[in-house]
């Protein structure tokens, strides 16, 4: 099986990163760049969890 990754994407919630950096937006961007998995990174902050 072949996949396309980026495992760093920082979320909204870090610091110098975009407000846009939502879970719909870079979903929508991760499908325009052909990935197939996406993970983030401030995955232990409290806001970024409760999405």
């Amino acid at each position: 099986m072949r996949f396309i990754a980026d495992l760093e994407i920082h979320s909204r919630f870090a610091r110098a990163c975009s407000k846009d950096l939502t879970i719909p937006n870079i979903a929508v961007w991760a499908v325009k760049k052909g990935l197939t998995v996406c993970g983030t990174g401030d995955f232990t902050h409290p806001l970024w969890m409760k999405e």
